[in-house]
């Protein structure tokens, strides 16, 4: 079960320093469900969606009437 901790609190069973608020930790379905009824007010359920959503392209694409960039010059002509 994941869990976000939302509000600072010590845990050992978890983790030897203080939990902090927003951090999220993974536990097995049964503490998770100890906590949340010891603490309700110090943890929440995640309902398994990501953290962050995955960052965007920020990219823009290439107009249609552009090509890509030639970055091979032409070879120079012995004279």
């Amino acid at each position: 079960m994941k869990l976000k901790v939302l509000d600072q609190i010590h845990v050992s069973a978890v983790q030897s320093d203080s939990l902090r608020p927003g951090q999220r930790i993974e536990v097995s379905d049964a503490y998770g469900a100890e906590l949340l009824a010891r603490h309700p007010a110090k943890f929440a359920a995640e309902n398994g969606e990501k953290a962050e959503p995955a960052p965007k392209n920020k990219v823009e694409p290439a107009p249609k009437n552009k090509t890509a960039p030639n970055n091979k010059t032409a070879p120079k002509s012995a004279v």
